[in-house]
C-alpha cells in the first residue's frame, strides 16, 4: 500500500480558499440535502443522495469544479451520436450551484440514487438504493466523517469502503453498507458469498495500513483522519470535536433491513445471510429481529 494514498495538506490552496467562505460555498453549506467529504490529494467532493455532483480542486489560481455532464442533462446516446464528450467536465462552481435544483432532479431520476419516500413501498420492500441509504446514514449521524474511502492494496486489489465513523473515544471505524436484498450477502450455488471476500480485503487493508507510520510515528490512518477532521472544521463542514486517536481493528458490516413484508423466500435469504455473518462484525441480529417482527 502506497503512503501517498494518505496525502493531505491542511494548508492546500483549495482549503484556504474555502475558508474565506465565498457565497457559492455558503449556498452549498446551507443546503441540508448536500454533504461534503474531504478527499486525498486536497480535493473536496459535494454529494447529493450519494452521488458526487461537484469535485472541487484548485487550479490556475482559482477554485475549479468537475461534474459529470449527465447531471447537467446530457444523454449518453445523443452524445455518442454527435461526438460530444460524455463524462466529467470542468466548470466554475458558481455555475454549478446556480443549477443545483436541476442537478438534484437529474440525480433523483437515476436508479442508483432512487429513494423510497413518505412510506412508499413496492412488492413488500422499501426500494431505496444503497447510495440513498448511505447518504441518509451520513446526514443523520454526525459521528460519520467520511464516505467512499478508496485505495489499492499491495496486490493491486481496489477497495472502496462505504462509511467512516469516529467513536466517542476517538476510534476510527470503517463500515461496509449492504441492503439485505443484496445477493452478494448470500452464497450462490457452491460459491461462497461475495461479501466474505470483500471483508477479507478490508482486513488486508487494515493490516497493511497498520505498518505505515505518519510524520510523528502514529498510524497513518490516525494521522490522515486527524488532518481530515481539522480541515473539515476549517472549511465549515465540521461534524465533531473528537480527535482521532486509534483505528478499530475490523471493518463493520452494516446491513439495512428494507423488507416490509415477510415471504418464505425472504425467510430463507435472511437465514442464509445470518449464517454468512458468523465470524463477522455486523448488525445481523438486529436485522433478523427487525425482519421477524414484521
Amino acid at each position: 500500500m502506497k503512503k501517498s494514498y494518505f496525502n493531505l495538506d491542511e494548508d492546500a490552496p483549495l482549503f484556504n480558499a474555502l475558508t474565506k467562505m465565498p457565497q457559492w460555498w455558503k449556498c452549498v453549506l446551507e443546503d441540508g440535502d448536500l454533504y461534503c467529504n474531504v478527499r486525498k490529494d486536497n480535493r473536496v467532493n459535494v454529494y447529493y443522495r450519494g452521488a458526487s455532483i461537484m469535485s472541487l480542486c484548485f487550479e490556475d489560481n482559482k477554485v475549479n469544479c468537475e461534474i459529470h455532464n449527465y447531471y447537467l442533462g446530457y444523454e449518453k446516446e445523443i452524445c455518442t451520436l454527435l461526438g460530444v464528450k460524455y463524462g466529467n467536465v470542468k466548470s466554475n462552481p458558481e455555475d454549478i450551484v446556480c443549477r443545483i435544483s436541476t442537478i438534484k432532479k437529474r440525480v433523483e431520476a437515476n436508479k442508483k440514487n432512487v429513494a423510497c419516500l413518505d412510506g412508499d413501498e413496492k412488492k413488500g420492500k422499501n426500494y431505496s438504493s444503497e447510495k440513498f441509504v448511505q447518504s441518509q446514514l451520513y446526514l443523520n449521524n454526525k459521528s460519520y466523517i467520511d464516505t467512499e474511502f478508496a485505495l489499492s492494496l499491495d496486490d493491486k486489489t481496489q477497495i472502496r469502503i462505504d462509511l467512516v465513523k469516529l467513536s466517542e473515544d476517538g476510534r476510527i471505524c470503517f463500515e461496509e453498507l449492504k441492503l439485505v436484498s443484496d445477493v452478494r450477502l448470500r452464497p450462490s450455488g457452491k460459491k461462497k458469498a461475495e461479501i466474505l471476500n470483500q471483508m477479507d480485503c478490508y482486513g488486508k487493508f487494515l493490516n497493511e495500513a497498520a505498518k505505515i507510520k505518519g510524520e510523528h510515528s502514529e498510524p497513518i490512518i490516525v494521522e490522515y483522519y486527524g488532518k481530515l477532521v481539522r480541515i473539515m472544521k476549517k472549511i465549515g463542514i465540521s461534524r465533531t470535536d473528537i480527535v482521532p486517536s486509534s483505528v478499530c481493528d475490523y471493518v463493520y458490516l452494516y446491513i439495512e433491513q428494507i423488507y416490509t413484508k415477510k415471504h418464505p423466500l425472504r425467510d430463507a435469504a435472511v437465514k442464509a445471510i445470518q449464517d454468512v455473518c458468523v465470524g463477522l462484525h455486523s448488525n445481523i441480529e438486529d436485522v433478523v429481529h427487525n425482519y421477524e417482527s414484521l
